[in-house]
């Protein structure tokens, strides 16, 4: 999603088709959901990102289909807004609930901030949280450290 977008809103909720799961989630289902599952994702970002949560890149439901897998599509898709939010200056957010993707987000420079649990359901989802930061802010921030040192 792109900066100023969140995924808990109405635009978003509508054009994904999210609205779809008011209608096909039970009750209990719906309150877990959109009462306390889309908050608990919108809360974590905004503590994880603080003052730039409405200025980053929200990477939001990663995959492909099983047929699809090991072509590396998902990595193009990833590289592609990771390219543009490094020349935005901006950082990438993501969540993965599965174990094995922080290692393969690492790789692609993604750091580990936070890990969440949903602990509702007879078995506990755990929720690894991730940033990117821009390239270009890497490059700022060593940049000013060199112009510190030439100064000394």
């Amino acid at each position: 999603m792109p900066p100023g977008r969140n995924m808990d809103d109405l635009y978003t909720t509508i054009k994904s088709g999210m609205w779809r799961l008011n209608y096909r989630l039970s009750r209990e289902g719906r309150i877990r959901f959109f009462d306390e599952f889309y908050p608990l994702l919108h809360d974590t970002k905004a503590a994880v990102l603080g003052d730039r949560d409405d200025e980053s890149w929200y990477l939001v439901y990663i995959g492909t289909r099983p047929s699809s897998r090991g072509l590396g599509l998902a990595r193009k898709c990833i590289e592609a807004v990771t390219k543009l939010a490094d020349e935005q200056g901006l950082p990438c957010y993501l969540e993965s609930s599965n174990d094995i993707n922080p290692a393969i987000y690492a790789k692609m420079g993604f750091e580990h901030r936070c890990r969440i649990e949903l602990e509702r359901a007879e078995k506990r989802v755990g929720m690894d949280c991730m940033v990117k930061e821009s390239a270009m802010v890497e490059t700022r921030y060593v940049d000013l450290a060199k112009d510190f040192v030439k100064k000394e």
